[in-house]
């Protein structure tokens, strides 16, 4: 995931790390991994090994949704070739034990680890970041973070369309689908993707692009990271980078559901260059909303009084200012390229649109956020532009004819209970208008239908051929 908004860290103690580990558990993968041929196995490849006695086990578990270092994987392999992943893959299968391959390690439900499960740490492989000019596509391996793909890519003059936490994993977002700040002109990451190697639970390493495993290449864009294989490289299209502005409009809190319609109504007709988000902030200041915009770099003034109108809402502040591509994306990241592992939890709602209901229920839902529970933002990404003119059915991602969607995400500071129920609440405040979710913001206990609609039976078809043994660990069963 990925996540969209800059996090600060909040003090956990002893009892609630006992608390979260008792709501969030630890996903199991298989009752009793094989404990024979680990020494094979480790002999057999030439990255390392690290079995639960090994006095790195400890560390090398840890994944950056610290709610999930509770897991006690079988073991973790740190694969430095695709032959290595082969022979684990091989292994995992003939062993029936679950595979979980982990890049940056952000998932909701903490995906890429689970008790039981071999652990594919995949920040070794070679290959590093390629950027081909002739083409204009770059390449790389799949936990190269979104911030070291930026600032390869700034260097020739492109850039490719992510979201803002510098440290997600490449793979884990494009697989998702990958929404962002360059998605109105730029579509999805996944839209990027032009092709990847996968090596398939039967060890076989494959291409999947539209010539080649076509039903392949379009599950995994949109499909959920590590349903299907696990991903070694993947190569993107590129676009050329420009200067831009960035506009923050700020708005009294309680105008939020009204800031929510005029951030809709701005977007309906602004420029495909242009792109916003409308957000609502809780934390230990207070509540803050807001409209962040980018925009071509000269226009942040024309543009903050188009939104402002647009909302009809006297703000209470507002600010423009100017950027070149890299640092535009340091300032989204807010500067913070190295953020510290901690605890999280969210979701997300899709909107057919955002009409007055759709927008009252979200704000009643920020207004209901407990006091003291920790950091809470409602993130408001819209789903138009160049993402809304692939067809539905094109790829896995589904949701190209919808408007917009809410992305729930919260920092507790206190009992991880409280923020569940919060969220239960939240998702029930809009549940007249929401259609859905988004699978980088996936939640346990969610039907596969709510993040893949009508893909779903084509996906399940997909996942069928290619992992018939269900081998890959995955949040969602289908």
């Amino acid at each position: 995931m990925a996540r969209e908004i800059s996090r600060q860290t909040f003090l956990r103690g002893a009892a609630g790390a006992v608390a979260a580990g008792a709501v969030f558990g630890s996903a199991r993968a298989i009752a009793d991994p094989v404990p024979s041929g680990w020494e094979g196995l480790s002999t057999a490849i030439s990255g390392q090994l690290i079995l639960p006695d090994n006095g790195q086990f400890a560390a090398a578990k840890q994944v950056f949704n610290t709610n999930y270092n509770g897991a006690t994987p079988a073991a973790i392999v740190t694969p430095t070739s695709v032959a290595d992943v082969q022979k684990a893959m091989a292994f995992a299968a003939s062993h029936n034990v679950k595979v979980a391959p982990r890049s940056g390690g952000h998932s909701y439900i903490g995906a890429s680890t689970a008790t039981g499960a071999l652990v594919f740490d995949l920040r070794q492989l070679p290959g590093g970041i390629t950027y081909d000019a002739a083409s204009g596509r770059v390449t790389a391996p799949p936990a190269t973070s979104l911030w070291d793909l930026h600032q390869t890519l700034a260097a020739s003059g492109r850039g490719i369309p992510t979201g803002i936490c510098p440290t997600v994993g490449a793979a884990g977002h494009a697989l998702g689908g990958g929404l962002g700040a360059q998605s109105r002109h730029a579509g999805l990451l996944s839209d990027a993707l032009t092709s990847a190697t996968v090596v398939l639970p039967s060890g076989q390493a494959v291409t999947a692009s539209s010539a080649e495993n076509p039903d392949l290449f379009w599950a995994l864009r949109g499909g959920g990271g590590g349903n299907f294989g696990v991903t070694t490289s993947l190569t993107f299209a590129t676009f050329p980078i420009a200067d831009a502005d960035v506009v923050n409009v700020h708005f009294p809190t309680e105008s939020f559901a009204q800031v929510l319609v005029g951030w809709q109504n701005w977007l309906r007709t602004a420029d495909r260059n242009s792109w916003a988000l409308a957000d609502s902030t809780t934390d230990a200041t207070g509540t803050h909303c807001r409209i962040m915009a980018t925009c071509p770099a000269g226009s942040g003034n024309s543009v903050a009084s188009a939104v402002t109108k647009a909302v009809g809402v006297q703000p209470t502040g507002t600010d423009v200012q100017t950027f070149n591509y890299l640092d535009l994306t340091k300032y989204l990241a807010s500067n913070n390229l190295n953020p510290a592992p901690l605890a999280y939890v969210g979701g997300s709602d899709v909107f057919r649109t955002v009409d007055a209901g759709a927008a009252q229920g979200i704000a009643a839902a920020v207004n209901a956020f407990p006091a003291g529970a920790g950091r809470m933002l409602a993130i408001m990404h819209t789903l138009d532009g160049a993402l809304a003119t692939v067809a539905p059915g094109a790829t896995a991602f589904p949701w190209r004819g919808q408007s917009a969607l809410v992305q729930w995400y919260v920092e507790p500071s206190g009992p991880p209970s409280t923020v569940m129920n919060w969220l239960n609440a939240a998702h029930q405040a809009v549940q007249p208008h929401s259609v859905g979710g988004y699978v980088n913001y996936v939640e346990a206990g969610q039907s596969p239908a709510r993040y893949f609609g009508q893909n779903l039976s084509k996906l399940t078809a997909v996942r069928q051929k290619y992992d018939p043994g269900r081998v890959m660990f995955s949040g969602l069963n289908y």
